[in-house]
């Protein structure tokens, strides 16, 4: 494990830490260039309405206004960060969601544009939306996108249009009879609603088009090379004339995936001449960004009076929203599938259906998918316990599973720890300890895997002696360069990890560039980290060997030298550089499939219920999370903390509301609730250290799968505490003061 090396496992200051202090890292949001420009959306207040008449006359007068694009000066071009491309640049005849785009100003400033946004007018013919997934599977629903099998990327469409975007199974055994089977018929339905992933800096970008006709491009992205290929299709230019430049990055959590307002501010960039800036505020983005999936959730389990589950029956309906441009389509949401959860069920079926709905259009946020899929999975498992007269804890380790078996989706996984996970949180946090009245202790279980995907880097060691080294990604606020330059550190024998100078490629230089997302930051960045190294390391033992008569076996690096094991003669890196006359360079590539190990967790949340207002105290979490090996334990743990307060905010307080005619009611942050170190209750968190997992470190993901649970871990709790079972996401005093008055 990590103890084994010098520079990874070691606590090591993040390489961005003193620019982010100190207020000298330059954001998206940051950038300025002169003469710039600044363009404004007009946008939707009708969740679903045909559009009649445009009138720009009045807000062209305004001084300080250069242009106004409508949907009539970029009509039939469609964009979308996902596979299919069915978002239009502008609306030119329906608007499908509260916040669609329905003009842009580009102005001097950004004030003026906003004041020109209030002088345009639109005739609209309100039309009825469809504001859930399920009404819009109905047969009879209105159909959103008639024209849907013309759309770019959209690959066998049916013959008939559908609102359905996904119906997914997965199975085994015959449901059937497992109820037949069964003593009890457990059946309950579950829902979450729209939340946002409430990063700091919103979306943001500036374009600007310089002497050579090369577009220069800053923006808040977490993916921002896998956007070059789409920003290429839509502008009509080759990829080598994009140059997409790096910028610190104020969060992202899944929700800056996307080019948000690029293809406009090129456009109008090309128009004038000059640079062009947009920024969404705080209430657009809460509108019309991409938040996580809503969804509906139907169990149904059969039970044996011992504790087996015979049959287990999951039904989910998510709501795409208006445009599928950021959603995972066609393979569909998959982490919704963790409602069957790690437990020994020999019948299973599965289904997923995503469709389109008049909603803001959805995306990626922390952990896709599993929130969903955990809330209705682990609260269900609770409420089968319950209904035998089990213990939760009692009824959890009877079923889980164990090595060589399957997950409930089919999903199977090598070095399962889960039961340990279990009966670690239980011990730690308590689970059997006396409790006062209106106290109560809920458990909930979770995974997520390391996805898989590109990652490219190159390690250069000039001749100066200061190694550079290259990386396919932008670092989202994890560490992900700290972790490189670690790793470059261990390999090349180098003791201060903050001498080595670590930034992305301008460009993607060497493949596909998949960027940080699906836990997967640290298996990548050590895999490709570490090969680069090793090749450099390689070149300078090898140039060691023939410069100074050494025997290439006997040559370590050791605190920037090349020491001969045999005598302990020594010769710098530097020294070794220099005499070859030119920079010695490593270089990796690699496109990891999808890891056969995962990191589970249990988290164990111990609350105080008030029955008088239904108030909620959570008073503990004991979270208990299993990896491999830790490469910065700073990092690790605030990946851990971070993504319990996530967790904690979606069980407790955070949501996207909308009333009846799909206005999203809550459109600031001081209506939509983010947890404050109020809110924090004692945090306990034991890891699993193990030396197994992938690459050369034997590294797992820690990313995604520490938010998961708490929701479910608090409503087992309450239900604990009083016997008050909420089934709707975010649990708040009202609720649980309603089902107890009745």
């Amino acid at each position: 494990m990590s103890s084994q090396y010098t520079v990874v496992g070691q606590v090591t200051p993040r390489s961005d830490g003193p620019d982010k202090v100190t207020g000298l890292g330059l954001y998206g949001i940051d950038r300025v260039l002169p003469g710039m420009l600044w363009c404004k959306f007009l946008r939707s207040p009708f969740a679903h309405a045909r559009i009649l008449n445009i009138d720009t006359s009045e807000a062209m007068k305004i001084p300080g206004v250069h242009a106004i694009l409508t949907g009539a000066d970029v009509k039939d071009i469609r964009h979308g960060r996902g596979t299919y491309k069915d978002e239009p640049v502008l609306c030119w005849d329906t608007v499908l969601y509260v916040g669609d785009r329905v003009a842009v100003v580009l102005a001097d400033d950004e004030d003026i544009a906003e004041r020109a946004l209030s002088f345009i007018d639109v005739e609209y013919e309100e039309l009825e939306p469809i504001l859930s997934a399920s009404e819009a599977a109905k047969d009879e629903a209105v159909i959103l996108h008639p024209e849907f099998s013309t759309y770019v990327g959209v690959k066998d469409a049916p013959l008939n249009p559908t609102n359905i975007l996904v119906d997914l199974e997965k199975s085994r055994g015959d449901i059937e009879k497992g109820f037949k089977e069964a003593d009890f018929i457990v059946e309950h339905s579950y829902t979450t609603p729209h939340q946002h992933q409430a990063y700091l800096e919103p979306h943001s970008c500036l374009v600007d088009i310089d002497n050579d006709e090369n577009v220069q491009i800053w923006m808040s992205c977490q993916l921002p090379m896998a956007n070059l290929g789409e920003l290429a299709r839509v502008m009509e230019l080759p990829e080598s004339q994009i140059q997409i430049n790096s910028s610190y990055i104020g969060g992202s959590f899944g929700g800056k995936t996307d080019a948000n307002g690029v293809f406009v501010a090129y456009l109008m960039s090309k128009m004038t001449g000059r640079p062009v800036k947009f920024v969404m505020d705080y209430s657009e983005e809460l509108m019309a960004s991409n938040p996580r999936h809503p969804s509906e959730i139907r169990i149904k389990a059969g039970v044996k009076k011992d504790g087996t589950i015979t049959a287990w029956e999951a039904e989910a309906f998510l709501a795409v929203g208006a445009y599928a441009s950021y959603a995972p389509v066609p393979n569909g949401l998959r982490g919704v599938l963790e409602m069957g959860g790690p437990y020994r069920v020999e019948n299973v079926q599965l289904r997923l259906v995503q469709t389109y709905a008049n909603l803001v259009p959805c995306g990626f946020a922390r952990a896709p998918g599993m929130p969903q899929g955990l809330w209705a999975g682990e609260s269900h498992i609770d409420a089968c316990a319950r209904e035998i007269g089990m213990d939760p804890y009692e009824f959890r380790i009877k079923n889980v599973i164990h090595e060589g078996q399957e997950l409930m989706n089919n999903s199977s996984f090598e070095s399962l720890r889960v039961e340990e996970t279990i009966q670690e949180a239980a011990r730690l946090g308590g689970y059997f300890d006396p409790k006062p009245k209106n106290i109560g202790r809920g458990i909930a279980v979770g995974h997520h895997s390391q996805g898989g995907g590109a990652a490219s880097a190159t390690v250069n060691i000039q001749t100066d002696g200061q190694i550079l080294v290259n990386f396919s990604t932008f670092d989202t606020g994890g560490g992900t360069l700290t972790l490189m330059a670690q790793v470059v550190s261990e390999e090349l024998g180098i003791d201060d990890p903050s001498s080595i100078v670590v930034a992305p490629y301008e460009n993607s230089k060497l493949g596909p560039l998949n960027g940080i997302g699906g836990s997967r930051g640290a298996r990548v960045t050590s895999i490709v980290g570490y090969n680069a190294a090793h090749q450099a390391k390689e070149s300078l033992i090898r140039l060691g060997a023939e410069f100074l008569g050494w025997d290439e076996d006997n040559i370590s690096l050791v605190s920037g030298d090349l020491v001969n094991t045999v005598n302990s003669e020594k010769v710098s890196i530097e020294e070794i550089v220099e005499r070859s006359g030119e920079p010695i360079i490593g270089e990796s590539q690699i496109n990891e499939s999808a890891s056969p190990y995962t990191s589970f967790g249990t988290h164990l949340a111990e609350v105080e219920v008030d029955p008088q207002t239904g108030q909620v105290t959570l008073l503990k979490l004991t979270a208990v999370h299993e990896t491999g090996t830790i490469l910065n334990p700073v990092a690790f743990n605030g990946q851990v903390v971070g993504g319990i307060i996530y967790g904690l905010g979606e069980a407790l307080m955070t949501e996207t509301s909308y009333d009846e005619s799909g206005k999203v009611s809550n459109p600031s942050l001081a209506d939509m609730k983010l947890p404050t170190t109020q809110d924090i209750p004692s945090l306990d968190t034991l890891i699993l250290e193990s030396d197994i997992g992938e690459g050369p470190y034997n590294v797992r993901g820690i990313g995604e799968h520490t938010n998961i649970m708490t929701a479910p871990a608090i409503a087992n709790a309450i239900e604990d505490a009083i016997g008050v079972r909420i089934r709707t996401l975010p649990i708040t005093a009202e609720k649980i003061y309603t089902d107890i008055t009745g």
